[in-house]
């Protein structure tokens, strides 16, 4: 069964129960560990933490982003 088959199958069950098999699928896929990030991703996560390290000043508070993206 192709990815667009299953895809139309859960489409086509009712929304509630669409939301139990998507809380399932997340449960089972947490409990297997973090998900799998590409090495390109990990050099972006390594660069941002040697940058924090050299400077931590530099950066803005959580409050002050959160406000911008948010408007609050």
């Amino acid at each position: 069964m192709t990815h667009q088959e299953i895809m139309t199958r859960i489409e086509s069950l009712p929304k509630d129960v669409q939301f139990a098999l998507a809380n399932s699928v997340l449960d089972r896929l947490a409990s297997e560990g973090p998900p799998p990030i590409s090495e390109e991703l990990k050099a972006v996560f390594m660069q941002r933490e040697e940058a924090f390290f050299a400077n931590p000043d530099r950066g803005e508070p959580w409050e002050d982003v959160k406000a911008e993206l948010f408007g609050r």
